[in-house]
């Protein structure tokens, strides 16, 4: 298939795709199901057709000058989403597949019921179907845009209003004439109202503003306008023509009674009736040419005043914004000047905790050293003081010894530890020590005679202490 074929053929955009997408499905283990224009969205703003198969979606984008007419986009796999909710209108589908990673909005034209069907049939999607009401559908309010719904209401009663003018008998056109002229009145007074006050006049309405209540009234004087205008121009083309009929029949009926001069008189009669029809005529344009016009200045007013309190509502708006961000930035302000106290009031505290726990510390070392300098001191009395005590003890013993060598008496005997009698002793002494505890006792003392182990005999108190031994207490 080469595009030269496709260009003598001149076949269409659609079979040329078509021929396209069938030719790269024939390798393909996909099973082809059907071949739609779709749009594609801001991707491409060419043309795009869809291939729908059994596994998945495939977007190719046209260009009929290309050496390649179509290009391949992209292809979504039916098991990349969960769910898709699809709304259909009477000429496309709009798709909104949900997905794991990303959703995807696609619309399809005019085939769109039907892959919805190769959807529900080929794969596990959720599938929601907005349900729209029937006059939704309609040419003009797909979109639900308020001005595109009042120009297609404003052409579909234009086109029911001739039908029903053709239908209705010319009896009727009067009365009709005069109702839509009281609506018109009244439609009028209630687009005045409704500007200042909408829920006065749009009572059956959910949403009330002025927007609803222009577009509302002036299809109202529009459509109220075209029926008095249409069934006016009914009644002043049938009148004449009456009249004319009538007028033709008494000419004859008279012609066949009176002479000439009375046909002459029917005719001046009939002169002054057409007169006098022109007149009202004239008269009716007029008024309905100073309707329009009152109209078209009560439109004019009504669309300024819009104007003004929609710049009004503007202004306040962004009056109030601007106030709202000075507040939000004085507050900011203030928060973060409030913060920055609270740091430095903390950063303070814990300053004056660490001065304060550092003095302490310091208290209780000064503290701690004075105490050990006042224990070493003590420390150093004790020892001085017991040495000195063992300077006189020595200095005694000396003195002792030297005394006792001169005098060749002391010489401490320790008995046996099975006989402690005196008898043993070689002095006459009778001051007992105790070797283990270096204690000696002196006869009449509470421990003299407890003690009968490990004793050791002196002749004299000062053999005993020369020998190292003490004094009992008692």
């Amino acid at each position: 298939m080469s595009k030269t074929r496709y260009k003598n053929q001149k076949e269409s955009n659609e079979a040329i795709a078509k021929a396209y997408i069938e030719n790269d499905y024939t390798n393909s283990q996909n099973k082809l199901l059907l071949v739609s224009k779709a749009n594609y969205g801001k991707i491409s703003s060419n043309v795009c057709y869809s291939s729908v198969d059994d596994k998945g979606m495939n977007f190719y984008e046209f260009n009929k000058n290309a050496e390649r007419n179509l290009m391949l986009i992209e292809r979504y796999e039916w098991s990349d989403f969960s769910s898709v909710t699809i709304n259909h209108s009477i000429t496309k589908s709009a798709f909104t597949f949900v997905g794991h990673d990303k959703n995807r909005d696609i619309t399809i034209e005019v085939k769109g019921k039907e892959v919805e069907q190769v959807i529900r049939n080929h794969s596990s999607m959720e599938v929601n179907v907005v349900k729209r009401p029937v006059w939704t559908k309609v040419l003009g309010y797909r979109s639900q845009t308020s001005w595109k719904m009042f120009m297609a209401s404003t052409i579909y009663t234009l086109i029911l209003l001739f039908i029903l003018h053709a239908l209705l008998p010319a009896a009727t056109h009067n009365f009709i004439m005069e109702l839509a002229s009281l609506v018109l009145f009244l439609s009028i007074i209630g687009l005045l109202i409704g500007l200042i006050k909408p829920k006065w006049v749009l009572p059956k309405f959910k949403v009330k503003t002025r927007k609803r209540v222009l577009f509302s009234y002036l299809y109202l004087i529009f459509s109220c306008f075209f029926i008095a205008v249409a069934f006016t121009d009914g009644e002043s083309t049938s009148t004449p023509a009456s009249t004319q009929v009538s007028s033709s029949q008494n000419s004859v009926t008279v012609a066949s009674k009176k002479d000439g001069a009375d046909s002459s008189k029917q005719k001046v009669e009939k002169n002054d009736s057409d007169k006098a029809v022109k007149e009202e005529a004239k008269q009716k344009a007029e008024e309905q040419a100073a309707k329009e016009e009152a109209k078209r200045k009560a439109e004019e007013q009504a669309a300024k005043e819009e104007a003004k309190r929609k710049a009004e509502e503007q202004a306040a708006k962004e009056e109030a914004k601007r106030k709202a961000e000075e507040q939000a930035a004085k507050e900011e302000a203030k928060r973060k000047a409030e913060e920055q106290a609270a740091k430095e009031e903390a950063k303070r505290k814990a300053e004056e905790q660490a001065a304060k726990e550092e003095a302490e510390r310091k208290a209780q070392e000064q503290a701690a050293k004075e105490e050990a300098e006042r224990q070493a001191e003590k420390q150093a009395a004790k020892e001085e003081a017991e040495r000195k005590a063992q300077q006189q003890a020595a200095s005694q013993q000396a003195t002792t010894s030297s005394s006792t060598s001169s005098s060749g008496n002391y010489k401490p005997f320790e008995n046996d530890p099975s006989d402690d009698q005196q008898s043993n002793m070689s002095c006459s002494g009778q001051i007992k020590g105790n070797k283990n505890s270096k204690i000696y006792h002196v006869p009449g003392g509470a421990y003299y005679d407890r003690t009968q182990d490990n004793i050791v005999w002196f002749c004299s108190e000062a053999d005993a202490q020369a020998a190292g031994y003490r004094k009992s207490q008692r």
